[in-house]
């Protein structure tokens, strides 16, 4: 559709007022431009479906993981004040990086034409947001503790750190059902589950392999929360090198099509 980048742009300048409405302590204002934020992302993830389908709208992500994220923390959103400033901060973040460094939409190749193409895409996405999701939990308990220490305050972490596992546990699923995805599609498109010569396949892989890893650690006596919030935060820093940056494009200036 004309407009398909139009939109996005839109839901980019909302999820900003949003996040301003939120440093000023305009909690409702902020609310109703980020629900209006969520609304024009989901139409621009529309268009942008309804223009390939049946087939897959490669190199996507930067579009949908803002949409992801928000969907998923809408409940953190309108409940806990303090972690919302950090969640808006990571969706406009987010946004903007898809505004101004869109990725090149190439044209969808016959064998995404099936069921399994798409949910490889969509869980990954979902995947990706409870990542990240679960590494500003684990930033902002880190910051309660480093004030905690100061007024000599010991904070019980035990909670927020199962909030923080229950995130990183639910994107680990996610993952490895995308994984299958994309292995049963590997096949049926190209004989092969596993394409050993392509980086991407070989990155998700390893990054699966980090974050099983991550839900074995706590078997060692000297795994504490505070050493579980280091290590989802820099899970969340290596999805965004390894599997987002590589979706983004040069930079650009922004192109308004009605214009």
């Amino acid at each position: 559709m004309l407009f398909t980048p139009d939109i996005f742009y839109l839901a980019a300048f909302l999820y900003v007022l949003s996040w301003v409405a939120a440093l000023s302590g305009r909690q409702r204002v902020c609310l109703l431009f980020f629900v209006a934020g969520l609304g024009a992302n989901l139409l621009s993830a529309i268009c942008r479906y309804s223009n390939t389908w049946p087939l897959l709208p490669m190199f996507q992500g930067p579009f949908f993981l803002p949409l992801c994220i928000g969907i998923l923390s809408l409940g953190t959103v309108f409940k806990k004040k303090a972690e919302s400033i950090y969640l808006f901060s990571l969706i406009c973040f987010l946004a903007l990086i898809a505004v101004f460094f869109p990725g090149d939409f190439y044209l969808p190749f016959l064998q995404s034409a099936t069921v399994f193409s798409h949910a490889f895409f969509l869980l990954g996405m979902i995947a990706k947001a409870c990542f990240f999701i679960a590494s500003i939990h684990g930033g902002l308990q880190l910051w309660i503790k480093y004030r905690s220490a100061k007024v000599s305050k010991k904070p019980d972490s035990t909670k927020d750190s199962a909030l923080t596992t229950r995130w990183i546990v639910w994107g680990f699923a996610s993952w490895t059902l995308s994984m299958f995805c994309g292995e049963i599609w590997s096949y049926l498109g190209w004989g092969s589950p596993v394409i050993w010569d392509d980086a991407s396949i070989m990155i998700t892989m390893a990054m699966w392999f980090y974050y099983a890893f991550f839900l074995h650690l706590h078997l060692f006596r000297t795994w504490s929360p505070e050493t579980r919030y280091y290590f989802a935060i820099l899970g969340a820093i290596l999805v965004l090198i390894f599997n987002f940056y590589s979706e983004m494009g040069k930079f650009q200036r922004l192109d308004f099509q009605w214009l």
